[in-house]
């Protein structure tokens, strides 16, 4: 039969590490080339060279990667960690949690779940949108997937806390700037004019990395930011948290 949205959306995602992975070996094996003499070093290996004595990551596999204000030993260990996703995802089939933080374009992730609702439904997608609902399980405690929609885990709350007693957002403990999320249950529904717009719920930017900065790319999707997501926002008015520039993030810079 035909390959379901999200099996596309993980071929792409394979190929874009595939190529930053060979990118990574053909670059390492030419740096210790031209480290024994065998070579000659140029501007791009010497560049790499530095960016590595700096604990950075080399502009050459950033390039080729995905968008990380990670250091070096971190940004490594996270690259091995989305690798294995996508293999226990590839070998054992689908996971019952989706690990946000794993792919190149989480939007792409977002959309082929959206599509395979709309098609198992006969609903045209342009109607449909997603509604959130934070869980209070952690990722070890789901042992089945939802009905209809994704469970997704890997959001950092920045500017609150989550309080799961509450079910809502709350103030920020001192000296906590953030918090990891429960899992978010994204739920197709079918959107209305009041859709982003519920009383008590507040409209929280998701983003890749912290700067909350990006470009259009190619796909007319922006390079960081990923959607809003709608967060009870408890006993504070949405524009408290609005002022507190409270936002979610798939990944933190150490």
């Amino acid at each position: 039969g035909a390959m379901n949205s999200l099996g596309t959306f993980l071929l792409i995602e394979m190929g874009k590490f595939n190529n930053l992975l060979k990118k990574m070996k053909k670059t390492l094996e030419e740096l210790q080339r031209a480290l024994k003499g065998l070579v000659v070093m140029s501007a791009e290996l010497d560049a790499m060279l530095q960016a590595l004595l700096f604990q950075k990551v080399p502009t050459v596999w950033s390039n080729a990667g995905y968008l990380s204000l990670k250091p070096l030993g971190s940004w490594f260990k996270d690259l091995v960690a989305r690798v294995e996703f996508l293999e226990s995802w590839i070998t054992s089939g689908p996971p019952d949690a989706f690990w946000m933080s794993a792919f190149f374009f989480p939007q792409g992730y977002m959309t082929a779940a959206l599509q395979m609702y709309a098609r198992s439904t006969k609903i045209a997608i342009d109607t449909l949108e997603f509604r959130t609902e934070v869980l209070s399980q952690t990722p070890d405690d789901i042992v089945q997937g939802p009905k209809q929609g994704v469970y997704f885990f890997g959001a950092f709350v920045e500017g609150a806390r989550w309080d799961v007693k509450e079910g809502s957002l709350v103030e920020s403990h001192p000296k906590e700037t953030h918090v990891y999320m429960p899992v978010i249950w994204l739920d197709p529904i079918v959107k209305d004019e009041t859709f982003g717009r519920e009383p008590g719920y507040y409209n929280c930017p998701f983003y890749k990395v912290s700067s909350r900065a990006g470009t259009l790319s190619t796909t007319g999707h922006s390079t960081n930011y990923i959607r809003n997501l709608q967060i009870p926002s408890g006993s504070m008015d949405t524009d408290h948290w609005v002022r507190r520039s409270v936002a979610l993030l798939s990944q933190l810079d150490d």
